[in-house]
């Protein structure tokens, strides 16, 4: 029910959704993995792992207090660095049952379980490449860091769009450095195409599946979530469906800036090295 990912990266009142067995619902039942954090006073990342009886306030019985249900109730959760013994994370979280449902038999919840508070608060440091890659649009970046981490999916989500839409041309060029032989021209044609449009969901549109090997992990197209996702407009969802789509922007954005920097500082350094090379063999 509670996993390391969702301690560790989800922002306030982000959902997790999940299903659980009607016997595991009690505080008793929670497991509690262990989880990375930075540590302030260790000033490094750490392993923190859970340091209170979560049951503690519930009830003064704690036979009574083990047993009780885990639904609707805030729940407090203390995490404790295992280096130094003293840094500290708390979190506050909720089980929201959706609705049942019976497998042979054992009957199921489908839930979802969100925090609804944390401290310290829940942030993510922005790299400084990223942040220099972003230039003038950097405090746009924070701004839809500091709506996802308080829960405000819509206003993420118009923050990272908005970033997207600037940077978007900068992007696709340096992109093209990165387009096998055989899709050059094609690609080349593509990027005339999309000075002709100001729709960002169009340009993407238009070199998409024009997109290298090199940056599609796995197979999946970053460029095509990307667009899925700002395709997906804002003006009829929810502050937890935009929240969803914020995600995807923001990590899609920061594969595409990370990998395309680290091209950069590749081909840079292979220069280098053949200028040196090449150098030491003259007579």
């Amino acid at each position: 029910m509670i996993t390391k990912q969702f301690l560790e990266t989800y922002p306030l009142y982000r959902k997790m959704e999940f299903e659980i067995p009607y016997y595991q619902t009690t505080v008793n039942d929670l497991q509690t993995p262990a989880i990375n954090m930075a540590c302030k006073k260790c000033k490094s990342m750490q392993t923190f792992n859970i340091a209170n009886e979560i049951w503690e306030l519930r009830a003064h019985n704690e036979p009574a207090a083990r047993r009780t249900d885990i639904w609707n109730i805030p729940i407090r959760l203390v995490y404790r660095c295992s280096a130094c013994d003293s840094y500290s994370y708390y979190f506050f979280i909720q089980f929201v049952p959706k609705d049942q449902f019976k497998v042979e038999d054992t009957t199921f919840y489908k839930a979802f379980v969100r925090k609804i508070g944390q401290i310290p608060s829940w942030k993510i440091d922005v790299d400084k490449n990223i942040e220099k890659a972003l230039g003038g649009e950097a405090e746009l970046y924070n701004k839809g860091l500091t709506n996802e981490s308080q829960g405000y999916g819509i206003g993420a989500y118009a923050y990272f769009r908005r970033i997207t839409e600037i940077v978007i041309d900068q992007l696709l060029r340096s992109i093209s450095d990165l387009i096998d032989e055989k899709d050059k021209e094609e690609y080349g044609k593509a990027l005339e195409e999309v000075k002709k449009t100001r729709v960002t969901e169009e340009k993407i549109e238009l070199v998409q599946d024009l997109l290298p090997s090199s940056l599609k992990p796995d197979g999946y197209n970053p460029l095509k979530a990307l667009h899925a996702a700002l395709s997906d407009g804002i003006h009829n969802k929810t502050d937890e469906e935009c929240l969803e789509l914020a995600d995807t922007i923001r990590t899609v954005l920061v594969y595409l800036l990370e990998e395309i920097r680290s091209h950069g500082e590749r081909s840079k350094h292979f220069s280098e090295r053949m200028k040196k090379l090449l150098k030491e063999k003259q007579p």
